[in-house]
């Protein structure tokens, strides 16, 4: 009825609800209640949805250390992480929308339990869609700079997509690999810092195993609270051929000779980003900046295949957190 109509207007406004009213005979609109939202308690900053919970996480943890650079710091003293969940004033400015809409039915007044139920599973399972689609589309971006083209990425089938997000969401490490196995450029070649142990050892045979490696490896840095930058990254500065003509040293602190390394290195990528926070030739950061990956803290000279192939998540992207004061 029109009263009550214009009572649940009132309420809506009392309550710092965004709800769009409309006449018309749609069958769906916006949901008649608040988009949940979720805060880092001792930042205060939204924790953004389309980015997976290790990554959030690690970038909480790097503003803690980065913020207590030269003093003794417990890097575990935030443990369990202290959340806040909120149901009002969705931080637009800040988080993605949640697109999703839910049956108009929902909006009548007087419905029954059965009508309410089946309505908030229907809204479980579109967030449960939308989130899914975020992932493949990123997956099909990580797959596209790989293998330099979409035929890998439009040729997965229906029924491993949804097997891989299924995967991920029960975090079921088996079932993922099934698929994944068949989909990411050499997951299973060995590391490539084996061959740098010794140099010499290097030699025109290992341009064979270049077919182990991506065209480009999909690599996201993200710097504090902003967005991410994407930095599709070659595995090699030079192709083996190029470099055994070449073959450029370095002088170890015990007078050592060692080949520098043709494969592009983290610090190579972390120089290229970000040249004010990471000098070349320099293993260490800028001491009020501080790097991650999966929690973790490798040399600047490892390589960024042997990276992405261990610690890459499950969309194929290697997420490096740089996190500063």
């Amino acid at each position: 009825s029109n009263q009550a109509e214009s009572s649940y207007q009132n309420n809506d406004k009392n309550n710092d609800q965004r709800i769009e009213q409309s006449s018309s005979s749609t069958p769906t609109t916006t949901p008649p209640f608040p988009e949940c939202w979720f805060e880092d308690e001792e930042s205060g900053l939204p924790l953004r949805w389309q980015l997976f919970v290790g990554v959030l996480y690690d970038l909480m943890k790097g503003r803690l250390i980065a913020n207590n650079a030269g003093s003794p710091c417990n890097q575990f003293r935030n443990l369990p992480w202290k959340i806040r969940i909120h149901f009002t004033l969705y931080p637009t400015d800040q988080l993605l929308p949640l697109d999703i809409t839910v049956p108009q039915q929902q909006h009548e007044t007087g419905e029954s339990m059965s009508t309410a139920k089946n309505n908030n599973a229907s809204q479980q399972a579109q967030i449960n869609t939308l989130i899914g689609r975020m992932y493949r589309n990123s997956l099909k971006q990580a797959l596209f700079l790989q293998y330099g083209s979409s035929k890998v990425a439009m040729s997965i089938t229906k029924n491993n997509h949804e097997k891989m997000w299924d995967a991920v969401v029960q975090s079921n490490y088996d079932a993922y690999h099934q698929v994944n196995n068949d989909l990411q450029v050499g997951v299973m070649a060995a590391p490539i810092n084996n061959k740098l142990s010794l140099t010499d050892d290097l030699t025109d045979t290992d341009e064979k195993h270049n077919k182990a490696l991506p065209q480009l490896v999909p690599v996201r840095i993200l710097l504090n609270d902003k967005p991410a930058i994407q930095k599709p990254t070659l595995p090699q500065k030079k192709t083996i051929s190029e470099y055994l003509k070449q073959r450029p040293t370095e002088i170890l602190q015990d007078d050592a000779v060692m080949y520098v390394s043709p494969y592009t290195t983290l610090g190579d990528v972390l120089v290229s980003c970000l040249p004010d926070l990471f000098k070349v030739d320099d293993d260490a950061p800028d001491c009020n900046a501080h790097y991650s990956i999966q929690g973790v803290k490798p040399s600047l000279t490892t390589t960024i295949v042997d990276l992405w192939r261990s610690l890459c998540h499950p969309d194929h992207f290697l997420y490096v957190i740089v996190a500063t004061q």
